[in-house]
């Protein structure tokens, strides 16, 4: 199947968890669902039906780090909340679009491209249809995975609560996944026979993206998991 293949790179992000108002505002190791449909409609300059396509992606950072920064209250008396907010150096995401029709929006996006904060943003170094094909075996990391299938797949996954999506009265709907992060020695699926952790079989066929080759095993390119917003 054909699908839209988006890189973006940046200098920082930061995706913050819900509820932490004060004190310190830790951030997610990759973008939310909701995150990557504001992203999107940044590019398109308005919303758009979250069932229209299905979107896959892998994130990966340099390092992590902490930083102050200030709120401000204006009342009777103004006010400067400092706070801590962690963040990530240098991303970097590649974002698959299942509708293949959105590539000029890429191309020629309405407004200015940021992930996570307002200030955080990213330029757009690849925009281009690609060819994902069936495989027989793949790698997967830096990426999210549902509950279900994180076992059959392995690797260093842990399970998170993010918003899924937000809608124009931003009232979030929220999702369980596993966070698969980016990983030098990706996991390869399925493992072989005698894998102790071989525990059965996802609930997704395997797709790849067949211009990122595994790290160091030949024949075995990047698998694609498709997620949607509603």
């Amino acid at each position: 199947m054909q699908a839209l293949k988006i890189v973006a790179e940046g200098l920082t992000t930061s995706f913050r968890y819900p509820h932490f108002v004060q004190g310190m505002h830790p951030t997610f190791d990759m973008p939310p669902p909701a995150t990557l449909y504001g992203h999107m409609c940044s590019a398109i300059g308005d919303y758009f039906d979250p069932q229209r396509t299905r979107f896959a992606f892998h994130f990966q950072y340099e390092g992590r780090f902490t930083d102050y920064e200030h709120l401000h209250f204006f009342g009777k008396t103004p006010k400067m909340n400092p706070f801590k907010r962690d963040q990530l150096f240098r991303p970097r995401l590649t974002l698959y679009v299942e509708d293949v029709t959105l590539e000029e929006f890429f191309r020629h996006p309405r407004y200015a491209i940021a992930l996570g904060r307002a200030q955080d943003l990213v330029t757009y170094r690849s925009v281009k249809v690609i060819d994902l094909i069936p495989a027989e075996r793949a790698y997967y990391d830096g990426t999210l995975l549902s509950l279900r299938d994180a076992p059959y797949i392995g690797g260093r996954f842990y399970a998170v609560t993010m918003p899924r999506f937000i809608d124009d009265r931003r009232i979030p709907e929220w999702g369980q996944y596993a966070v698969l992060p980016h990983s030098d020695k990706p996991p390869i699926y399925p493992p072989t026979a005698d894998d102790r952790f071989n525990l059965g079989t996802p609930s997704f066929d395997i797709l790849v993206d067949p211009t990122e080759p595994h790290p160091f095993e030949p024949g075995i390119n990047r698998g694609i998991v498709w997620h949607s917003w509603r």
